[in-house]
């Protein structure tokens, strides 16, 4: 890749100067989406809202009935208010089919709602104001408000604010209902004298029935809505209980929760319906659980459990991780020992054997994306998450993630989830090929960012700093490293790095991937060949928690850079830049 290239890149990731400036970076050239309900909560409305057209076409098709006995028997003629009756019922009909109907849009839902609530209390109301006969016609449309509002309250999930505003604008027309039975010369109740202030009577009373329908139904809408949303909540994930939010990330947000029958400590992370950009976003978060559950190794995150709800709520329960990234820990620590530093290279390049053996790599191996953690009594237990990047190798699939071979053997990719020219990962641990042609990477690429990741630990700076993407790019295309020992002594003149283990780190930072080693467990080999290898003992490990746990907490969103602290800049998150988006 050309200096050119890398300049044009970085132009388009200048454009989000703005969220740079806040530590994030969006991917270039992302089309903006509009907000937009989850098809778990458009599914959930579309079903109350069949319910809610079926009671309404009920109860007025009784209303109809009975009204044409009644003219039938004592008029012996069919009276026009009938019409509106019908019109009411027309009005329920529709909601009803629209509800049973194929999947339609939130959009399209919430205004049949407000069309067929307003449309049945006009009819009703018009059709009160015609009943000449009848005694106090005004209170019969108060009650016929008063069920439908209380009706829509109980069977739509609706936000207070939507109902205080539907029900408000459904009883406005009951104040006309007394001008149109006494102000037109109709009759008045018996006993009454003056008809202009009976009128304005009939009017309080109205109102102060409206008020009170009114907040009765926004406050069991309230109760109703609070209940249905805490109640989904917990049953959305079925056996377990979230407790507190642990963090979040670009696709979801992680909570530590309990299963109520083992009561045991889970992190359960999960994608809101609210969080859903489209199918794509849903797609790679179902992917990141489908591959990490294939994974047995130790040293991965283990996935107890996994599915997706009624409601569309993606999630999966895996094992709660009492402990720290690495880049909490050097950051408190600072640079740690040699010994140290194989102890946890062994464990992760293990896993990445594994993950490489089927077929996966991970592809944003960081020190943030490696917890060490405490089991029983031994502490310094490597864990590899956040495999939401993962690609698949090879022209096989599952029916989870599908590949579309390209004919190479090389990486292929599942349709609509990753594209061909798109660079997935944090710009601090990029291999120079996800550059140059982000559709070859293979296995090695973790290699380098792995080998990215020990000078990181060896040193506490990055291989390459910059305060942009464009200097980290260009870097890892363009410089070479400088040894770790070199930059170690820089800062500690009495530091040393065995020659070996730096050997290992810089094989794994070479620019050509055929110039590391041809895969994890030829990098095992020769870490667990280190002259330090095994020196790292459980005591040691103890005594470094211990540390660690009674020590200042310092800002791990800080790092080093060739002995001075500087703020993390975009170079350190995870980004997603689609080339085929540059000018």
């Amino acid at each position: 890749m050309s200096a050119n290239e890398i300049a044009s890149l970085a132009d388009t990731i200048a454009a989000d100067s703005s969220a740079e400036g806040q530590g994030v970076v969006h991917p270039a050239a992302v089309r903006v989406r509009a907000a937009s309900s989850t098809d778990g909560e458009a599914r959930l409305l579309q079903e109350r809202l069949a319910l809610y057209g079926m009671v309404g076409t009920l109860l007025s098709s009784i209303s109809l009935v009975l009204m044409l006995v009644i003219s039938l028997v004592v008029y012996a003629a069919v009276p026009l208010t009938l019409l509106l009756i019908v019109a009411g019922t027309a009005s329920s009909v529709v909601a009803w089919s629209v509800g049973r109907g194929r999947p339609r849009s939130q959009r399209l839902l919430e205004s049949v709602d407000v069309v067929t609530t307003l449309t049945m209390g006009l009819c009703f109301n018009l059709m009160a104001s015609r009943l000449k006969t009848w005694d106090r016609p005004e209170l019969v449309a108060a009650m016929i408000m008063l069920m439908v509002s209380a009706t829509r309250a109980i069977l739509l999930p609706s936000s207070p604010r939507r109902t205080l505003v539907i029900s408000a604008c459904l009883w406005l027309p009951v104040f006309l209902v007394p001008y149109a039975v006494y102000d037109a010369g109709w009759m008045v109740p018996r006993g009454v004298s003056g008809r202009r202030s009976f009128i304005i009577a009939t009017q309080v009373a109205t109102l102060t029935w409206a008020i009170t329908s009114v907040t009765l139904v926004t406050v069991a809408s309230r109760v109703i809505y609070g209940l249905r949303k805490e109640v989904r909540e917990a049953q959305k994930l079925g056996q377990y209980t979230l407790l507190e939010k642990l963090g979040e990330g670009g696709m979801g947000q992680v909570f530590r929760a309990r299963h109520a029958m083992l009561r045991r400590p889970t992190a359960v992370k999960l994608l809101h319906p609210e969080r859903v950009g489209g199918p794509e976003d849903l797609a790679r978060f179902e992917r990141e659980v489908q591959l990490t559950a294939q994974l047995s190794h130790p040293n991965v995150v283990t996935v107890f459990d996994y599915g997706r709800t009624p409601d569309g709520v993606f999630y999966y329960a895996m094992e709660l991780l009492d402990g720290h990234d690495l880049e909490e820990v050097v950051a408190q620590s600072g640079p740690l020992p040699a010994a140290r530093v194989v102890h946890i290279l062994v464990q992760v390049a293990s896993a990445l054997a594994e993950a490489h053996g089927v077929g996966l790599i991970h592809r944003d191996i960081k020190p943030a994306n490696i917890i060490l953690c405490a089991r029983g009594r031994t502490c310094d237990v490597a864990k590899v998450v956040d495999f939401g990047l993962v690609k698949q190798l090879g022209p096989a699939a599952d029916d989870a993630v599908t590949a579309a071979g390209d004919g190479t053997g090389g990486l292929t990719s599942a349709p609509d989830v990753s594209h061909a020219g798109v660079i997935v990962g944090t710009p601090m641990y990029l291999a120079p090929e996800a550059l140059r042609d982000p559709g070859s990477l293979d296995g090695r690429a973790d290699l380098y960012a792995l080998g990215a990741v020990a000078y990181f630990l060896l040193t506490g700076t990055a291989v390459f700093g910059g305060n942009s993407v464009m200097d980290a790019l260009r870097h890892h295309v363009v410089s070479v490293p400088e040894p770790p020992s070199q930059r170690l002594r820089a800062r500690e003149p009495d530091a040393t790095i065995p020659e070996d283990l730096e050997q290992i780190v810089l094989k794994c930072l070479a620019k050509a991937p055929d110039d590391r080693p041809a895969g994890a467990k030829e990098l095992l080999d020769a870490l667990s060949a280190c002259s330090v290898a095994g020196a790292w003992t459980d005591a040691d490990a103890r005594a470094a928690w211990t540390s660690f746990r009674e020590g200042p907490r310092a800002d791990a969103s800080a790092i080093t850079r060739d002995g001075q602290k500087t703020e993390v800049s975009v170079t350190a998150k995870t980004i997603a830049i689609d080339l085929t988006q540059r000018s």
